[in-house]
Order: C-alpha cells, then structure tokens, then sequence
C-alpha cells in the first residue's frame, strides 16, 4: 500500500531503544541504524519520537522510487534518494540527529549519505525519546531486517 502521505499508524514498528530524560539545554541525540527493506514496493520508516509521539524526526523511505517523507509532521515528500531503486536486503544507512537549543530542537536527516531539511519543534521541560525502526503493514509480515543500531545522548551538543 503506497499512500500519498504516509501515516505513522500503517507502519509496523519495532523500539530499538530509548534515551534518558535529555534535560540538558545544550545535548544531541542521535540514532543511527542501516534498514534492509524486504522489498521495493514496501516503504520503511525510522524515527525517533518523543512519550506523545508527535514530536521528533520519523521519516520513510519508498525503496521503488527513493522518496523520503516527513511522517511526524505530515509534510510529504521532503526529496528523493538519488541511488534508487533500493535494492531488497541492501542496507540503507539511516542518521537522525536532534540538536537541542534550549525549548527549540533542529533536527537533521541523513539517508544513504544524502542530507535532507526537516522542520524545527519546540518542546518543554525533560524529554525521553524512543527510536524505532519498521514497515508498512500488509498480509505478509515478512520480517524487516536492520543491523548496527546506535542510540547516542551527549550533554553538550557539538553544532555551535
């Protein structure tokens, strides 16, 4: 099922992990994982969303096509890969990174080495927030393969 817009409820997800509260006015989470879609007509999705799961980055990759979409924020298609189609059990290098700045939180997006915009959030008080990896739900239920996760806070964020 390819829809338009992706909706994070079409997807099976699978918790790689979670962050302690990320109080520090100053930190950098990041998450970094190589996703193995199982097929090309399958999207997968990888994200790291805070308690609510409205806040954060998840994004999804049509492997078909190499279009990747903002899922958290409804935003459609924020550009393509330019190496696709992905081929099924290769894996795709996935970093989602968010800097915070006090109340703002800027995140960045690399896929397959490719940078791509993603919106800014605000967000209040101690956040802990989960990573995740999945696919699109269907009859099958094959299996998502993923290898090398890596969940990463520093109390001081490097970008100036």
């Amino acid at each position: 099922m390819n829809t338009l817009i992706p909706d994070l409820e079409q997807f099976q997800l699978e918790e790689l992990g979670q962050t302690p509260a990320v109080g520090n006015p100053k930190a950098e989470v990041s998450f970094k994982v190589d996703l193995e879609p199982s097929r090309v007509t399958r999207r997968v999705v990888v994200g790291i969303l805070d308690e609510s799961m409205k806040r954060g980055i998840t994004v999804a990759i049509y492997p078909a096509t190499g279009e990747v979409c903002d899922v958290t924020n409804h935003g459609g298609v924020i550009g393509y890969l330019s190496k696709s189609p992905l081929n099924p059990g290769v894996p795709v290098p996935c970093d989602l990174t968010i800097h915070r700045f006090g109340k703002n939180f800027v995140c960045t997006v690399r896929i397959h080495g490719e940078i791509f915009l993603y919106p800014a959030f605000s967000m209040d008080g101690n956040a802990r927030l989960t990573a995740f990896v999945g696919q699109e739900s269907e009859e099958d239920n094959q299996a998502m393969s993923w290898s090398h996760p890596r969940l990463d806070v520093l109390e001081q964020s490097v970008v100036a």
